[in-house]
This record gives C-alpha cells, sequence and structure tokens, in this order.
C-alpha cells in the first residue's frame, strides 16, 4: 500500500531529464539549435553528475532534495536558454513543461502559494535566460501572459483536485487523498504525532437521534478536530465514525482534548461525545504506513480499555 522508496520517487525525474539530454543533441543535429557541441557535451557532463548524485542520495534524502534539484533545474534551464538562442531559443518551452510536472507532482493539497513560487521561478528563468536576445520586452510580454495564463488553469484544475479530495459529508479528507498525503510526510522524513480517534457509543447517537442529526455530529466533529490543529496539519475521515489526525510532535494529545470538551449543537438538541483518542509518534523509523496505522490502532484500543476497566 502506497509503498516506494525514495529512489524510486525520483526515478521519472531521472528519465525526464535524460530525456531532455537527448531531444537536445537530436536538436542539434537538424541545425534547429545553434549550440557548439563542446557546450553540449560539458552540460551533458554536468548533467550526469547530477544524476549520479540524485540516484546516491535519493533513497535517504529528505524535502532538501527537492531544494538541491530547483537551484540545479534553474541553472540548467538559464545556461541553456543562454546558448541556444535566448530569445529565439525554442527549448523556452522547457520552462512550461517543468512548471507543469512541479505542480503535478509536488502541489497535492492545492498549494497555492506552491504554484506562484513555481510560476515566478518559471518567469525568472525565461527573463535571465532571454536576457540580451533580439525583442526582449515582447518576448518576456509573451511569457508573462503565457504564465498567467498556466496558474489560471492550474488554480481551476487544483480547487477540483481539491473538491476530489475531500469526503463529502464532513469536509474532512477522504481516506485515499488523506493516507498518500500522510505516506508523503513519511518520504519526506517530517516527524510528526498521528492521532486514531474512534467516537465512542457513535450508534446510540444515530439510534437516539436519527441519522440526519449523526450527520451533524461527524460533520461538526471534524470541523472541531480541524481546530484543534493547524491549517496545514491532516484531518482525515478513515471511516464511519473513525478519524486520523496528524500533527507536529508533542501538541497532538493536549490539543485534541478540546474536541469533546463541549457538547455539540445539532437541530435535535446539545449531544455529549466522548472519543477514545490513540496517538502515536513517527520520526522516520519506518517508511511502513500499514505498521504505522496499526500501531495507531493498537493505541487507540489500549486506551478504551484502560478507561474501562478504571470505571470498574
Amino acid at each position: 500500500m502506497l509503498q516506494r522508496s525514495g529512489l524510486q520517487k525520483w526515478r521519472v525525474g531521472l528519465y525526464s531529464r535524460a530525456m531532455v539530454t537527448v531531444f537536445a543533441a537530436f536538436l542539434i543535429l537538424a541545425g534547429v539549435l545553434k549550440m557548439g557541441w563542446s557546450a553540449y557535451w560539458l552540460l551533458t557532463g554536468l548533467a550526469l553528475i547530477h544524476y549520479a548524485f540524485i540516484w546516491i542520495v535519493s533513497p535517504r534524502a529528505g524535502v532538501w532534495l527537492d531544494w538541491v534539484n530547483l537551484i540545479v533545474d534553474v541553472t540548467m534551464t538559464i545556461v541553456l536558454l543562454q546558448l541556444s538562442g535566448r530569445t529565439g531559443s525554442p527549448l523556452n518551452i522547457l520552462v512550461y513543461v517543468w512548471m507543469f510536472a512541479m505542480v503535478t507532482l509536488n502541489v497535492r493539497r492545492g498549494n497555492t502559494p506552491a504554484l506562484f513560487l513555481i510560476a515566478v521561478v518559471g518567469l525568472f528563468a525565461l527573463a535571465v535566460g532571454g536576457l540580451g536576445g533580439e525583442a526582449w520586452g515582447s518576448y518576456m510580454g509573451v511569457h508573462t501572459l503565457g504564465i498567467g495564463l498556466f496558474v489560471f488553469t492550474s488554480l481551476t484544475l487544483m480547487d477540483e483536485r481539491r473538491s476530489n479530495q475531500l469526503d463529502p459529508l464532513t469536509g474532512a479528507l477522504n481516506r485515499k487523498a488523506g493516507l498518500e498525503l500522510l505516506f508523503e510526510k513519511m518520504q519526506r522524513r517530517e516527524a510528526f504525532d498521528l492521532a486514531f480517534v474512534d467516537l465512542k457509543n457513535f450508534k446510540s447517537v444515530n439510534d437516539v437521534y436519527g441519522h440526519a442529526v449523526g450527520d451533524e455530529v461527524l460533520c461538526r466533529m471534524a470541523r472541531r478536530l480541524a481546530s484543534c490543529v493547524r491549517e496545514q496539519d491532516l484531518v482525515i475521515r478513515f471511516g464511519g465514525d473513525e478519524f486520523l489526525v496528524v500533527a507536529p510532535h508533542r501538541i497532538l494529545s493536549s490539543r485534541l482534548r478540546c474536541a469533546f470538551a463541549a457538547p455539540i449543537a445539532t437541530s435535535g438538541g446539545p449531544v455529549s461525545l466522548a472519543g477514545d483518542v490513540g496517538v502515536v509518534s513517527w520520526d522516520g523509523g519506518t517508511d511502513d504506513l500499514e505498521t504505522l496505522l496499526n500501531q495507531a490502532d493498537v493505541e487507540m484500543y489500549r486506551m478504551k480499555y484502560t478507561e474501562i476497566r478504571e470505571d470498574r
């Protein structure tokens, strides 16, 4: 389930960079690119060093590899544009391909600031790569418009993707999207606490008040859980009356107590609800998401039966 190594994550990037290297050689042979072979072989050698670096470090790399590759990609793009015709270079299409790939691979939750950062970096690469070429002003006007259209289209698609990630009843992340994002956190080696939340005696709420009120309780509980953590943290409807909450170390257990502190206002009157909460910490020890979920589930049941024994 969602098992992929750091090397597998970056393999697509390696293939795409290799394709650009080969494609550039064909363009030079066809006379489309006005680049000398000495410059091409120098850039190819640097690219191979970069490929080898990714291959070696990616199985254990964190988010810092994203930034290294960003710097290398932008620098290589600027150099390619400068060496292949500046404003007249056919390789400026690479900037748009790069932006599309970055949005597709990295902007998983409709991250608007990341989208605008990608667009600004792309425009910067085009500006510096075309500097010194003919009609630079009109060249920048066209590409500014092009990147503006790219941002508008991406925002529309991201909004559609965001709606597909949400549970239609509660507005929390649905199980599939939430687990994908959780696994990505593990791949980036972001330490976190994971809480498995099971609403106590929720069936009795449906029996006493009806399913419509039960749905209200689930919706309001999802909002309460979200209010206990930061906007960038995860609240996932795992199934039925079960939720997963993911937040930074050492803050989750105390913050989740507020979710059950007061009755929930519904159309059928206030409903008091408690929850069994099992919290486990992840600090990079394993990439096995299934094992982590089982640990949280076991911890939740341990808390549930501890309270049952104490009540006796």
